[in-house]
């Protein structure tokens, strides 16, 4: 039997949750919800919601809804996610789970009181190469890994054209949250101390006020070192929206991961090399994959009472991670990480 799933914000990531909604056999897709009607109406149309509305009270008042996401900007999770709890909704919530510590654990209490789950959508957990990435790095195959270098970085579309909230936020929250959340994933392990550098002057010349970009070079509780690039300021001319690499080196082996261009994962060890011999775009125009797969996950957890992919407290954990960089960044030193 079908039951009740509904969305609140309906951007650009919340449309994809809209496709995975529209798509999943057990699902009735109940509402869109967005303050823009005219996105809420198109949005609902195009993925069969049975109505839409700019006020997310009527779907917390629905006894058929059973759960829903929540993928308004960043700064604003907080109200949806507590309202929701409240009337007995389980929550989908997209990355990052806060911008503020406060906002994320008043989220965490609204959910445990209220005995719903809390999902934060940090779907790079279901991303076929971070997931190989984990599953190598668990069986020793790279041995004792040592060093850690990621980058996740938009064009200045993104800022400038796409998030109209960007100055509330910035690559590091935008895509920094991703990168640190997956990268402690694979590792399975936590950091502990960080150095962060940041520097303005290009988006604020475009009426954006956040920070060009942001490195960050963090130590690991096993002595793991990682540095993470994140920037809002490629060209437009670059030749994908984003810029995705990963590469981890250990003891006897290392991996790397193209999330870019060909989505693969690469693996050297002492005895051999495994690389994929075959580029697979990408069929048709709308986005499949990891990113569907982690909503449905999230449905799936709903309807047979699964562990969900990423908990509120992970995401509470995250938060508290970005926020030190940033302040990281603005002190220009090294911080301890809350643990």
């Amino acid at each position: 039997m079908k039951k009740g799933f509904a969305l609140i914000g309906a951007g650009l990531f919340g449309q994809r949750h809209a496709q995975a909604y529209q798509r999943h056999p057990l699902v009735d897709f109940k509402y869109v919800c967005d303050l823009d009607e005219a996105r809420a109406k198109s949005v609902a149309e195009t993925y069969g919601a049975e109505a839409f509305t700019t006020d997310f009270n009527e779907i917390m008042a629905d006894p058929e809804v059973m759960a829903v996401s929540v993928a308004t900007p960043d700064p604003a999770h907080r109200a949806a996610v507590v309202a929701a709890a409240k009337a007995g909704k389980h929550i989908l919530v997209e990355k990052p789970l806060a911008t503020t510590v406060e906002d994320a654990e008043a989220m965490i209490a609204a959910a445990n009181e209220a005995g719903v789950k809390l999902m934060v959508d940090f779907h790079n957990r279901a991303n076929p190469p971070m997931v190989a990435a984990r599953d190598a790095v668990a069986r020793g195959d790279i041995g004792k890994p040592s060093y850690v270098y990621t980058r996740l970085s938009n064009t200045v579309a993104v800022p400038r054209d796409m998030l109209k909230w960007s100055s509330q936020s910035s690559a590091l929250w935008f895509l920094g949250s991703h990168m640190i959340d997956v990268v402690g994933w694979i590792l399975n392990d936590k950091p502990v101390r960080a150095y962060v550098v940041a520097r303005d002057g290009i988006l604020k010349g475009m009426g954006v006020d956040a920070p060009d970009f942001h490195v960050a070079t963090v130590e690991y509780e096993s002595g793991t070192v990682g540095v993470f690039e994140h920037a809002w300021i490629l060209p437009d001319t670059y030749n994908t929206v984003k810029d995705l690499k990963v590469e981890l080196l250990g003891s006897k082996g290392a991996i790397q991961i193209d999330g870019s261009h060909n989505r693969t994962m690469e693996l050297y060890t002492q005895q051999k090399g495994t690389f994929p011999d075959m580029l697979v775009p990408p069929f048709g125009p709308n986005l499949t994959g990891f990113v569907l797969d982690a909503v449905v996950h999230f449905v799936e957890a709903v309807l047979f009472d699964k562990p969900v992919l990423a908990t509120g407290e992970e995401g509470l954990a995250n938060t508290k991670i970005i926020s030190a960089l940033i302040e990281a960044a603005r002190l220009g030193q090294p911080v301890q990480l809350p643990r």
